[in-house]
């Protein structure tokens, strides 16, 4: 294997590999913390999630998409040949703001599957990241010590779920069979090599076993029952004795790979993705020119301007259903809208002080309760009395009861007891 041919040359220290060869043989004093315990991988607690699972209703939508021709649609556009944006002629999406909302909030087959996905990817990253760095410190090694025996078995102990690598790797580890170690974590988590090569390899080295991510397509919705009955067959079978039987074994692999791959991407660039992809970027272009044009601050809702009202409803929205739109490739547009709004100016607002102050002045000038919003129609109607920073006040009213809702509700309540009759 081409990773493992990098690999530094192992030596092992002539104290541990003389007395620790006889502790391991069981017949010698025990020289190893822990002892014959230490390589013995106990069973999983029953109770232990080791595989992420696909709901039945999810399955189920994704075997109904399947099956009405929606995942095997071929994708028209790749990502990087999206429309291209031209917000400086008026041009978004000629859509309006309310559909826009619906693309958002909305959750087709399309999107439940990248989220889903997404989900699965995020359940297996810590233990692949775990065992990549096992194999790392493996194949890193120049001097095997007791002590360095005894951390690797441990980080075994605890980061690989699978009972029967786990076992494995132990009991190489206690053989000092390094080599045999890194190559079953190599072809088991597909570090640094494809997926089929790895998953065919390590069934062949280890019959009726399968690696991660065989696993995880026999499990994967995306993937036809006939595919997996006939994967079920090779890996049930006592051994592969023929050529003819190697290839057939490579070709079902590659078939649920290839099958999960293509419904996958018929997902992330179907019509409804690539909008909500076209829909962000745009948004994000919106929001950095408002920004600009606004002295750097950011849009607000109380306003008399309807767009920048809009502008600040959207960002809202977007935040409030964030979650079901958190995956590729939609992840760095959205990235990219935060960014902006982080960069930006919060509008101004009065310190708190300041701001009951003010307050207290507006209740005794206007003797009305509460400051009105900019876009309401109480500044049209007869009789009613103006204050010069109502903007003002009510932005920064608003920006304390957020912060302190109970606290500032009681002194609005006392400010309006003592100055209103």
């Amino acid at each position: 294997m081409k990773i493992l041919l990098t690999c530094k040359k192992l030596t092992v220290a002539v104290l541990c590999a003389s007395t620790a060869v006889a502790a391991f043989a069981g017949g010698g004093k025990e020289i190893i913390k822990g002892g014959q315990s230490l390589f013995h991988a106990a069973r999983n607690t029953r109770g232990v999630t080791q595989r992420f699972v696909f709901s039945r209703p999810t399955t189920n939508k994704i075997q109904r998409a399947i099956a009405s021709g929606v995942l095997d649609r071929i994708p028209t556009q790749a990502a990087e040949q999206l429309p291209v944006v031209n917000y400086t002629h008026g041009q978004f999406l000629q859509h309006e703001f309310k559909d826009s909302r619906l693309l958002v909030a909305d959750q087709p087959i399309e999107k439940e599957i990248l989220v889903k996905m997404r989900d699965e990817n995020l359940f297996y990253k810590p233990e692949i990241d775990a065992a990549r760095t096992i194999r790392n410190n493996i194949l890193n090694i120049t001097v095997l010590s007791e002590e360095g025996i005894s951390s690797l078995a441990q980080d075994i102990q605890t980061n690989i779920k699978s009972h029967y690598l786990r076992q494995t790797l132990l009991n190489n580890l206690k053989e000092l069979n390094i080599y045999a170690m890194a190559l079953d974590l190599t072809d088991y988590f597909c570090l640094d090599k494809s997926f089929e090569e790895a998953a065919f390899d390590y069934t062949v080295r280890h019959p009726h076993q399968m690696n991660l991510n065989l696993r995880r397509l026999m499990y994967n919705p995306l993937v036809d029952q006939e595919v997996k009955t006939r994967l079920k067959h090779f890996l049930n079978a006592n051994s592969l004795n023929t050529l003819e039987e190697y290839g057939a074994f490579r070709a079902v692999i590659k078939e649920a790979h290839n099958q999960y791959q293509s419904r996958l991407s018929a997902a992330k660039f179907s019509e409804i993705i690539q909008l909500q992809t076209v829909y962000y970027e745009a948004f994000a272009m919106r929001l950095d020119e408002f920004i600009r044009h606004n002295g750097g601050y950011l849009p607000k809702w109380n306003t008399r301007d309807k767009l920048e009202q809009e502008l600040w409803e959207e960002y809202q929205w977007i935040m409030q259903h964030d979650e079901i739109n958190n995956y590729n490739p939609l992840i760095s547009y959205r990235k990219q809208i935060q960014v902006i709004w982080d960069s930006a100016q919060q509008p101004p607002v009065l310190s708190k002080a300041d701001t009951l102050a003010l307050f207290a002045r507006f209740v005794k000038q206007t003797e009305r309760d509460y400051p009105e919003i900019l876009h309401s129609d109480a500044f049209s109607k007869k009789g009613f009395v103006p204050f010069e920073d109502e903007e003002l006040l009510w932005d920064s009213l608003q920006y304390w009861r957020q912060k302190d809702e109970s606290g500032m509700f009681q002194e609005i309540m006392r400010i309006r007891n003592q100055h209103l009759h």
